[in-house]
């Protein structure tokens, strides 16, 4: 019995030996890049643990020998031919795409959400605004994506029919995507990233003409008459191979999930912008053609491979996910827009820029003022609500709460 708690002890001892050599490590070898990132954004440390998400995001950016240990542990579960990482944190589908696990008994209920949305069309009755509903696909694509049995289903598809069903009952226009796409031409394998809960910059842009092509239709509008900016031999496409691992990618490792293809698609034409983005910890001011005042270069010119593949190109983009964001093309007299939206949009935001004067993107998550009153004293003409499936939760539309 001596001996087996002995045993113990020093079992227990080694492990609080390796976890203290390990936390000793990754202070000393990533303290000073912690530093340097937060005086980045102009705020003081003390400044910055008023916001511990992020805090915390930055930390974790840089942890001793991180990728080696993610590389190792996914290593291990394809050994085990494991369709599920971390309990069920993420999961491959039977086409090897990755998928955050969601354990459903049936679809949200959706009342709360439309109530805010009726309130938002109601307040714009007074204005000149036109308000239009967005439902991008969600990664689960009906008919096409299958999981083995024992995985769970999160049916955030039958939410988003419950919630567009509610939207035509209310008489408030609705676009969705997730029927059009699958006809679009793109094979469903390319419609969204292996390694990432986004839809590819290609579908990003197929999206762009598909709502032209639709607000056309039922506002009776002109937008880009001679198709010429929905035509993609007028845009650059320049992709970076196997370079880019996605949200759940970078939480399983290249081993065990592969690395994606990730396209950069950039005007060929002439192009003229101001670009502003706030939030809470800093500001954003850009100026000049669509790729340099849209587009963070940064992602794609780090030769580090493994800071490259896990550098989030798809936040190239319009800086990602800010609490406003505002840009104007200063070679239109198009309409000007206002989105609220979640991450999903951010790509086909900056596409649909070149047919309006102005486009404002919020996201409700952060920007800390009355939603519905800035659309209704910012005199837009288009109001769009994009927000795809999985996130058809009440966070995504508290437009009038703060």
């Amino acid at each position: 019995m001596k001996r087996y708690f002995t045993m113990k002890l020093f079992s227990a001892g080694l492990i609080l030996v390796a976890w203290f050599t390990f936390a000793i490590m990754n202070l000393t070898q990533n303290a000073e890049g912690l530093w340097n990132k937060i005086e980045a954004t102009g705020h003081s440390v003390t400044e910055f643990t008023l916001f511990p998400d992020t805090f915390d995001a930055f930390a974790n950016q840089d942890v001793f020998s991180k990728m080696s240990l993610i590389e190792t542990y996914g290593f291990l579960q394809k050994l085990m031919l494991k369709n599920e990482e971390n309990n069920f944190e993420v999961v491959k589908d039977t086409d090897g795409k990755l998928h955050y696990a969601t354990f459903a008994d049936g679809p949200n209920d959706v009342k709360e959400i439309v109530n805010a949305v009726s309130a938002l069309n109601r307040a714009l009755f007074s204005t000149e605004s036109k308000l239009t509903v967005l439902m991008p696909p969600d990664k689960v694509l009906q008919g096409v994506t299958t999981f083995d049995e024992a995985l769970p289903y999160s049916y955030h598809n039958e939410t988003a029919d419950r919630f567009l069903e509610a939207m035509l009952l209310r008489g408030i226009n609705a676009i969705d995507f997730r029927d059009a796409i699958l006809t679009s031409g793109i094979p469903p394998k390319d419609i969204f990233f292996d390694t990432d809960h986004h839809w590819t910059i290609e579908s990003n842009f197929w999206a762009f003409t598909h709502l032209l092509e639709q607000l056309n239709e039922i506002y009776d509008l002109d937008l880009d008459p001679d198709g010429f900016y929905t035509d993609p031999e007028n845009y650059n496409f320049i992709t970076y191979e196997k370079s880019y691992l996605g949200s759940m990618g970078r939480k399983t490792g290249v081993i065990y999930a592969g690395a994606d293809d990730f396209t950069v698609i950039f005007p060929k034409f002439e192009t003229k912008y101001r670009f502003d983005a706030f939030n809470p910890l800093y500001e954003v001011h850009s100026e000049g053609r669509f790729e340099d005042a849209l587009i963070i270069g940064y992602p794609f010119n780090i030769q580090n491979f493994e800071q490259s593949i896990n550098t989030d190109k798809y936040f190239a983009y319009l800086q990602g996910n800010q609490s406003i964001v505002t840009i104007k093309n200063e070679l239109s007299d198009g309409p000007r827009v206002l989105i609220i939206k979640d991450s999903m949009s951010v790509p086909m935001t900056a596409f649909l820029s070149t047919v309006c004067s102005e486009v404002v993107l919020i996201d409700p998550r952060f920007y800390e003022e009355n939603i519905i009153e800035y659309a209704i004293q910012g005199e837009f003409d288009h109001v769009i609500v994009s927000i795809y499936p999985q996130n058809l939760t009440p966070e995504f539309f508290d437009y009038n709460t703060k």
